[in-house]
């Protein structure tokens, strides 16, 4: 669709070169219609990879750049840096490090449950941006790695919510993806709008890994709701992944098929309750409606980086998707393919918290309002340039 304006808008600007294919006759016109159609082609193309600098991911390399003004109080950089296990799920260490946050309970509407959560709303009588966070796989809503966000939210009057969605998906049926997960994430969401002064204009989402998954899944079936969706590491397709933590042994594989109803082997029940259950199998329905940032470590081996490559294609128009054989090439050499890096951003544009994170952006790809940006490192989640690109994003 983008391209098809571009090269709209391209032929808009050339009439004189229609109007010379057109007083042509024989061979000449036929040559001239076609460098005509490949001039506009071209320029369609150049004008598809020019990215929309105030709000893509990063800066532009060139000329002075305004400070945010944000305020990022937390000492950590990323997920793997944050005091104790990635699964710690503590209220005290919350109650220590941002005590302004509250630990309620939102009904379900889907049953008789009381979700869980932790919430906060600034004391402000202007429309503050919201920030919905949802926790990662084998943990709840108390996950500790979470806090450098919670922390970020009070420090910038943003409010906050971090839900439950039926805890760690553990191989009970009612977690991972389950219609039950769903609504409980929507029940959080209007919760949060319900019981503070939320700008409907600057609700954001944001999800690490199995947090990643679940955010997808919301976003894909609320495209108008969310400026931005942040989604790092995130597991995409369960049936893919499933297979990737079989050939491992990993726990992970159990856990997929527990809760999907067995082994997900093609023309099973439990492989069409799997591909449910993914966001592989809802995402295209969103494509081009929602404001998507995909961040993978190229090292990943808890969730491979083919899940992220997977997800941005069905995110994009089909003349932007990676091929297979480069998804390939990326899986199996680790590398990124000289065709890619040609159509990257990461040559135009600085990335400071990247940088300081020690995690360099390799790729960033952009096509209409979805990004792709691969950087050094493996499952890890980077606290700050998440949210500065959530910060830039604002819904019409």
């Amino acid at each position: 669709m983008l391209l098809h304006s571009l090269r709209s808008a391209s032929a808009a600007r050339y009439p004189s070169c229609r109007a010379a294919t057109a007083v042509q006759t024989g061979s000449l016109a036929l040559l001239l219609a076609a460098l005509s159609v490949g001039l506009q082609v071209s320029i369609g193309l150049a004008q598809a990879q020019e990215p929309e600098s105030k709000r893509l991911l990063g800066i532009e390399a060139a000329g002075e750049t305004e400070e945010s003004g944000l305020e990022h109080p937390s000492e950590h950089l990323v997920v793997t840096d944050f005091p104790g296990e990635l699964i710690d799920a503590d209220l005290e260490v919350w109650q220590e490090h941002v005590p302004e946050v509250e630990d309620i309970t939102v009904p379900a509407s889907a049953d008789d449950y009381d979700q869980p959560a932790l919430f906060y709303a600034p004391e402000s009588e202007e429309e503050r941006p919201l920030l919905l966070v949802l926790h990662s796989w084998s943990t709840d809503y108390l996950q500790n790695i979470d806090i450098p966000l919670a922390q970020f939210a009070v420090a910038n009057d943003w409010v906050f919510m971090h839900p439950d969605f039926r805890g760690a998906n553990d191989g009970r049926p009612e977690s991972t993806a389950s219609d039950l997960v769903i609504s409980d994430m929507e029940d959080a969401l209007e919760y949060a709008r319900e019981n503070a002064n939320v700008d409907e204009s600057r609700i954001y989402l944001l999800g690490y890994s199995g947090g990643a998954m679940n955010a997808l899944h919301l976003a894909s079936r609320h495209p108008g709701t969310f400026a931005g969706v942040a989604a790092w590491v995130p597991v995409y397709d369960l049936v893919n992944w499933y297979e990737w933590n079989d050939r491992l042994g990993e726990k992970y594989a159990e856990e997929i098929a527990e809760a999907c109803g067995g082994a997900p082997e093609e023309g099973s029940e439990a492989h069409d309750e799997c591909m449910q259950r993914s966001p592989r199998a809802h995402m295209s329905d969103a494509a081009g409606e929602i404001r998507v940032l995909i961040a993978h470590g190229l090292d990943d081996e808890t969730v491979p980086v083919e899940q992220a490559l997977h997800a941005y294609n069905d995110l994009v128009e089909e003349e932007a998707r990676l091929s297979q054989e480069q998804i390939e090439e990326i899986m199996e050499s680790g590398e990124i393919p000289e065709a890619l890096l040609e159509l990257s951003l990461h040559e135009q544009r600085d990335y400071p918290f990247f940088d300081e994170a020690e995690a360099p952006v390799l790729l960033h790809l952009q096509s209409g309002p979805a990004e792709l940006a691969l950087f050094d490192g493996e499952h890890d989640m980077l606290y700050r340039p998440g949210l500065e690109w959530l910060a830039l994003q604002e819904r019409d």
